[in-house]
């Protein structure tokens, strides 16, 4: 009798761990070759750990990656933090290669250092005001306008445009950066007159851009 009951004792257990492990579905492609760990309903939830091309340990809700969880890229680079959703989302730190990001992010996109800003200056040299704006479009883009006493500067030499992502452009009047990726770093210098064309200077304006969108820049000299 006691050997039937741990018999079936073995049963009820194995058949539950096997559930946990094949049967509870992952919502990610990239993490559902296989799982093990808690699961409601048919879908991970709770503590786990999932396979696949990536791997991912932590808290799940409903099948995705959600609470703090650390998940591990194919290449190496890895991210321990928050999860809202399956996406990256509050506190955390992105390892890559060679440097490491820490931070707050959202829908998987870098926010910097505190949450809520979108935007840090680097550093300025030479320049009489700047200013940065937000536009209503969806794509990722960033159009750097130059002036001189509040029109467009012509008097421009020896202009550099660095970026850490995307692809450059110029229009007329404008220079710019589309489809980026964060965080974004620019660089800006350049040589340029005053309006009296006196005197000339050399002109560094650096910011990294943490938040998605297109950002217009204007850099204006006296």
């Amino acid at each position: 009798m006691i050997k039937s009951f741990y018999v079936i004792t073995f049963l009820i257990l194995g058949s539950y761990v096997y559930e946990q492990q094949t049967g509870c579905k992952v919502k990610l492609p990239e993490i559902s070759g296989s799982y093990s760990g808690k699961c409601k309903k048919g879908l991970a939830d709770g503590e786990g750990i999932a396979q696949g091309i990536d791997r991912y340990e932590g808290h799940f809700v409903k099948g995705l990656p959600d609470g703090t969880g650390v998940y591990k890229w194919v290449n190496g680079s890895y991210y321990e933090g928050e999860w809202k959703k399956g996406m990256r989302e509050g506190e955390g730190k992105m390892v890559y290669t060679n440097s490491v990001v820490t931070g707050f992010w959202k829908a998987n996109q870098y926010l910097g250092k505190t949450p809520g800003s979108p935007y840090s200056i680097v550093a300025i040299r030479n320049v009489q005001r700047y200013t940065i704006s937000k536009s209503v479009e969806p794509s990722n883009g960033v159009r750097i306008k130059l002036l001189l006493g509040g029109r467009d500067n012509s008097e421009v030499e020896d202009l550099s445009l660095a970026y850490t992502s995307g692809t450059e452009y110029r229009n007329v009047g404008v220079y710019g950066i589309e489809n980026y990726s964060l965080p974004l770093e620019v660089t800006v210098r350049y040589i340029t007159w005053n309006q009296l064309h006196t005197r000339q200077y050399d002109v560094l304006f650096e910011v990294t851009i943490f938040a998605s969108g297109t950002w217009i820049i204007d850099i204006a000299n006296m």
